[in-house]
C-alpha cells in the first residue's frame, strides 16, 4: 500500500510539473503573436500620418507623429561624454535619432536608452542607414557631468561613432528641447523631487533630417512606434519630408537667450496629444497641459507614480555589474543540467545499474549546490548595486497567473531539496536501502520540478516579448 501511495504522489508531482511547463509555453506563445511585436505592425501607420489599416472601435489611435511644419534646429554646441564637442552643424548632411533621457531616472528612461540601443544594434538598419546617428541629451545636465554619462553610456556599449551623448548648461538644453524639438521637459523641485524622479520629461524620440529639420517624434515606450521608425529608417518605409516652413524664433529680439519658466499642469488623458509649451509662450485663454500618456513625470502632487515592470528591469540591468549580469544564464544552464542528471540517474537505476546511478545523482548534487551559490552570489549583487531583490516578470493577464503558479511551487519547493536530497543520500551511503528508495521516489519529482520550473522561470524573466512588457503608454 505504501509503495502504491508513493506512485500515485509521483503521478500528481509529475502532472502538476508538465502542466505548469505547457501552461507557460501556451501563454508565451499567444503573447509573442501580438501585433505590437510584428514588424509589419497592423496600425502601424504610414509616412503621412494616417494609419495604415483602419482603426476599429476601441483601438489605441497611433502615436507617432510626422509632417509637421519645418523649423530647424537651433544651433548648439554641447559636451560629449568622450570629451569633444558636438554641434548642430556637425550633424548636418547626416539623418539622425535624438532621444533625452537622465542617468538617475528609475522610470521611463532605461526603456527609452533600451529601445535607442535596439535600433543601433539592429543589423538591418547598419546595412541601410550606416550614416545615422544616435544623440541622447541628458535632461538632468546639472549632475549628469561627463564622467557620469560616459559611465551610464559604457552599460549601453555604444559605437561611438554612431552613438553620442551629450551634457552641457541646463538653459541650452532645456530651451533645446522646448523651443528646438517641441518638446516637454521641467526640473522636479520640492514636494515633487524625489529619487529617480529629479527631472520630468517627454517619452518621445525625434528623427531629423540632413538639414537639422525635425521630421518625426515617435513614443521609445511603444513598441509600435519604435516599429514604424525602425522601418524608415531600413528603407521599408518612406522617409517623412517636412511640411510648410513655420516662423520660429528662438531667442529674444535683443539677441539675448530666452529665459524660460515652466510650469506643471494637471496632466489630462483627453488631451494626451497636445503639445506642451513654456509658460512665457502659453496663448492667452489656456495652456497645454503635459501629455499625460508621453511625460515621464514621475509624480503628481500627492502620489508616486508607478514604475513599470520592464522600466524596473531595466534599471537593474543598467546598475549591475557584467559579471552578475552574466550568472541568470548560468543558474538555468545549471537548472537544464541538474534536469539531465537527474532523468540519467533514474534510467540508471531502472536498468540496475547502481553505479552508474550513484554517479548522475552525486553529480546532480554537486550541480545544484553551484547553481545555489551562483543564485546566492547573484542576489547579493542585486543588493549591493540595485538595492532590489529581483527582477519582475513584465506579462499580464493569464501570463501573470500562470508565472504565479509557477513561482511560489518553486520557491517553497526549492527550499526543501536541499534538506531531502542530503537525507536520500545519507541513506544510500548507510545502505538503508528500504528507506532511501521510499524517500528518493519524493525527492525525485520535486527536485525535478525545482530544476525544470527554475528553466521556465528564467525564460519568463528575461526572455517575455518586449512589447508584452511594455505598455502602449508609459507615464
Amino acid at each position: 500500500m505504501a509503495r502504491r501511495g508513493i506512485s500515485k504522489l509521483m503521478l500528481v508531482s509529475g502532472g502538476f510539473l508538465w502542466a505548469t511547463a505547457i501552461a507557460s509555453l501556451v501563454a508565451v506563445s499567444q503573447n509573442s503573436s501580438s501585433p505590437e511585436t510584428s514588424e509589419d505592425g497592423g496600425n502601424v501607420p504610414s509616412v503621412n500620418g494616417t494609419a495604415s489599416s483602419p482603426i476599429k472601435p476601441g483601438e489605441q489611435k497611433s502615436s507617432v507623429r510626422i509632417g509637421f511644419p519645418a523649423r530647424t534646429l537651433p544651433e548648439f554646441n554641447l559636451q560629449e561624454c568622450m570629451g569633444e564637442k558636438l554641434r548642430l552643424k556637425d550633424l548636418k548632411g547626416k539623418r539622425w535619432v535624438a532621444s533625452f533621457v537622465f542617468t538617475r531616472c528609475t522610470s521611463t528612461c532605461p526603456m527609452i536608452t533600451k529601445a535607442v540601443m535596439d535600433l543601433h544594434d539592429d543589423k538591418r538598419v547598419a546595412e541601410n542607414a550606416a550614416d545615422v546617428t544616435f544623440v541622447s541629451f541628458t535632461v538632468d545636465p546639472n549632475f549628469d557631468d561627463v564622467e557620469i554619462l560616459k559611465t551610464y553610456s559604457e552599460t549601453w556599449s555604444p559605437d561611438r561613432e554612431r552613438w553620442k551623448f551629450l551634457t552641457g548648461s541646463q538653459q541650452q538644453i532645456y530651451e533645446l528641447i522646448v523651443k528646438g524639438f517641441g518638446l516637454y521637459v521641467k526640473e522636479n523641485l520640492g514636494d515633487n523631487r524625489r529619487a529617480g524622479f529629479e527631472v520630468a520629461h517627454s517619452n518621445r524620440v525625434v528623427l531629423v533630417n540632413e538639414d537639422g529639420i525635425p521630421v518625426g517624434t515617435f513614443l521609445a515606450t511603444r513598441e509600435e512606434d519604435m516599429v514604424k521608425l525602425r522601418r524608415i529608417l531600413t528603407g521599408r518605409d518612406k522617409f517623412p519630408q517636412p511640411g510648410a516652413a513655420s516662423e520660429f524664433s528662438f531667442s529674444t529680439s535683443e539677441g539675448k537667450p530666452l529665459q524660460i519658466q515652466f510650469e506643471v499642469q494637471p496632466a489630462d488623458s483627453d488631451k494626451a496629444e497636445e503639445e506642451v509649451v513654456p509658460s512665457s509662450d502659453k496663448p492667452k485663454g489656456g495652456s497645454s497641459p503635459p501629455p499625460a500618456a508621453e511625460n515621464n513625470t514621475g509624480s503628481d502632487s500627492t502620489t508616486a507614480a508607478p514604475v513599470s515592470a520592464t522600466a524596473h528591469n531595466a534599471n537593474i540591468e543598467r546598475r549591475l555589474p557584467s559579471w552578475a549580469k552574466r550568472l541568470p544564464p548560468v543558474n538555468a544552464s545549471l537548472n537544464t543540467l541538474a534536469a539531465i542528471l537527474l532523468i540519467c540517474g533514474l534510467i540508471a537505476i531502472r536498468k540496475k545499474r547502481e553505479l552508474v546511478h550513484r554517479n548522475f545523482m552525486v553529480s546532480a548534487f554537486l550541480t545544484s549546490a553551484v547553481f545555489l551559490a551562483c543564485y546566492l552570489a547573484y542576489h547579493y549583487a542585486l543588493g549591493k548595486y540595485t538595492g532590489e531583490h529581483g527582477k519582475r516578470f513584465p506579462g499580464h493577464g493569464i501570463a501573470g497567473v500562470v508565472y504565479q503558479l509557477i513561482l511560489w511551487p518553486h520557491i517553497v519547493l526549492a527550499a526543501c531539496v536541499p534538506v531531502l536530497a542530503i537525507r536520500v543520500f545519507q541513506h544510500a551511503f548507510a545502505e538503508r536501502r528500504a528507506a532511501h528508495r521510499k524517500l528518493a521516489k519524493i525527492t525525485f519529482p520535486i527536485w525535478m520540478f525545482v530544476s525544470v520550473t527554475g528553466v521556465i522561470i528564467y525564460g519568463m524573466l528575461y526572455h517575455w516579448p518586449v512589447a508584452v512588457a511594455a505598455p502602449a503608454v508609459n507615464g
